[in-house]
């Protein structure tokens, strides 16, 4: 016998989305009690300490941070409500959201692997919920935990550049830096970012790693990072997360 969705068999209707009016998380569950990992951690993307649970939304919330086509991101961002059939309520929090340079909003669930999404509770759970998030322009995104440990070389990589968040600039190293990508056509060596920071190669270095997680420039962490690395301006667009009242 097959069993009805959840959200059919309580007549799941008027989805509703709320978000903080300030971009702050809606949950906080930094407790020792829950099983879970918890974990905080500054962004200087996003100027705010980004709070996660279990391993995996740790590991996310670095490679956000470090992500140079990632604008704006926050955990906990939402919750999605439902009123059954019997006036009760239904209600979800993903596990975040972020901005794409190319202006997208996607909310994202994260599980320690692809098979929990397709359990049947979770499945209608993220399809009702991505209705809703439509009704908003925003998409709705699994993300496999297990694939992001595949590729410890870019972990590493995200790792060293956070090392360097908070590490000094000014406008003016900015101005610079922009100066130089911009007579290069867009794209400029890494290499000579780092010299025209700094005449110490490691403070150049540490400079643009520092600058790449607040955006100030951007290149991809996906290879090997070297003096011919290609840094570009990043795009800024204007779309921010979605807020509402509370």
């Amino acid at each position: 016998m097959t069993m009805r969705p959840r959200s059919v068999d309580e007549g799941w209707r008027d989805g509703r989305l709320r978000t903080d009016p300030h971009g702050r998380p809606m949950r906080i569950n930094m407790t020792y009690t829950n099983g879970f990992i918890t974990s905080a951690d500054f962004s200087p993307k996003i100027g705010q300490d980004v709070f996660g649970e279990g391993p995996f939304e740790g590991i996310y919330r670095s490679r956000l941070t470090a992500d140079c086509d990632t604008v704006e991101f926050q955990f906990q961002i939402g919750e999605i409500s439902w009123t059954t059939k019997d006036g009760g309520e239904r209600s979800y929090t993903p596990d975040g959201g972020r901005i794409t340079s190319d202006g997208r909003e996607i909310w994202f669930e994260i599980k320690a692997h692809e098979s929990y999404f397709q359990l049947p509770e979770t499945a209608d759970l993220l399809a009702q919920a991505e209705l809703v998030l439509a009704e908003h322009g925003i998409e709705l995104e699994t993300v496999d935990g297990s694939k992001l440990l595949e590729d410890p070389e870019r972990m590493r990589r995200v790792t060293e550049v956070l090392r360097f968040r908070n590490v000094p600039y000014d406008d003016a190293d900015v101005a610079k830096a922009h100066a130089l990508i911009l007579q290069h056509d867009g794209r400029a060596p890494l290499g000579r970012i780092t010299s025209i920071l700094s005449n110490n190669r490691l403070r150049g270095a540490a400079m643009a790693n520092a600058m790449l997680l607040r955006r100030d420039i951007g290149f991809h962490l996906d290879a090997a990072i070297t003096p011919d690395t290609t840094v570009h301006i990043p795009l800024r667009p204007t779309r921010r997360l979605t807020r509402t009242d509370g």
